[in-house]
């Protein structure tokens, strides 16, 4: 067995997040509790747990939800298309687009890595960054 995480988002309205992860970002559901505003979702090895706010489920929240959900944090995913991906989300979603697709150089262990990269924002308000190493 594999260990991983699968983090797990609250969402403002269920059906907008579905739509968004199913239909713009390409997921596919795992499973579902509908009577519970829940979604597993799956993509490409990534997986992820949506969940209304206004569910009946249990909640761990430390604090007040307030848009944009989760500030200070973003997810990286890695990819190996991420031209297509780009161009599928900046024909469906524009407005979605956080931080339009460039090319950055960072530095790791004394030698530069270079990485095609762009961010993209959920209904939400969280942050997907899709990265390709180049």
């Amino acid at each position: 067995m594999s260990l991983r995480v699968v983090p797990e988002l609250y969402c403002v309205d269920i059906d907008v997040s579905k739509h968004f992860y199913i239909d713009i970002l390409g997921f596919s559901i795992k499973y579902q509790r509908p009577e519970e505003q829940f979604l597993f979702l799956t993509l490409d090895g990534v997986d992820l747990m949506l969940e209304g706010l206004n569910s009946v489920g249990r909640k761990w929240l430390t604090g007040d939800m307030n848009v944009p959900f989760g500030r200070g944090v973003n997810f990286q995913w890695d990819t190996n298309d991420i031209d297509n991906i780009y161009d599928r989300i900046q024909s469906l979603s524009p407005s979605s687009i956080y931080m339009e697709l460039e090319t950055k150089t960072y530095e790791c262990n004394k030698q530069l890595a270079i990485q095609k990269q762009f961010i993209v924002q959920d209904p939400n308000g969280y942050l997907f960054r899709f990265c390709e190493d180049s």
